[in-house]
């Protein structure tokens, strides 16, 4: 026996995979016999359902995105920075503290990736009691990094979300800082 699935059934049961597994897994089709989706990794979940995969998240676009990337900056860059710090750009170190207490680049602050989110979102004033520093403008320049350029990635993309437009990736962030500072030695 065969049912046959209405497409409001079929958005209804990819929105309710997209929920159980993320929109990164894949499936070919729904099974019309128990009307659940078959997995496979041939065929993305938004080759089927691409406007379910635009709304699931409220109206914003994960595929949008998922593409944008942080311009990144080199070491060279960071340390001009580091060395000569102002008010115009902030170097942001996103590793949880007991990380940070190993060690950090020079002049940089620290919002862990952990309560990253949570901190843009706060009022100016609050910010600054939490973290012990201004919290930067839309428009200032801030270069993010972690231990190997992942999470810094990350928060890059978080904050470029919430509406920061000069932000950028220090990709090889602190073991490539650590490396390049112990060949000068």
């Amino acid at each position: 026996m065969s049912m046959a699935l209405s497409p409001s059934r079929a958005r209804f049961l990819a929105m309710t995979a997209m929920r159980a597994i993320g929109p990164t897994r894949t499936f070919s089709r729904i099974s019309p016999v128990i009307g659940s989706p078959v997995f496979n990794q041939r065929t993305p979940l938004k080759a089927f359902y691409p406007s379910t995969v635009r709304n699931y998240s409220g109206g914003k676009s994960i595929i949008g995105e998922e593409t944008w990337k942080a311009p990144v900056v080199t070491h060279e860059e960071v340390k001009a920075k580091s060395s000569q710090p102002s008010l115009d750009s902030y170097i942001i170190d996103v590793r949880e503290p007991d990380e940070v207490a190993q060690g950090s680049i020079p002049s940089s602050v620290a919002i862990p990736l952990s309560t990253f989110e949570k901190s843009l979102a706060l009022p100016d004033i609050e910010f600054e009691a939490k973290h012990g520093f201004n919290k930067p403008s839309k428009d200032q320049e801030v270069i993010f990094y972690c231990r190997s350029g992942k999470r810094s990635e990350t928060a890059a993309r978080e904050a470029h979300r919430q509406g920061y437009t000069n932000v950028k990736n220090y990709s090889g962030s602190w073991l490539d800082w650590v490396a390049k500072e112990q060949e000068k030695k």
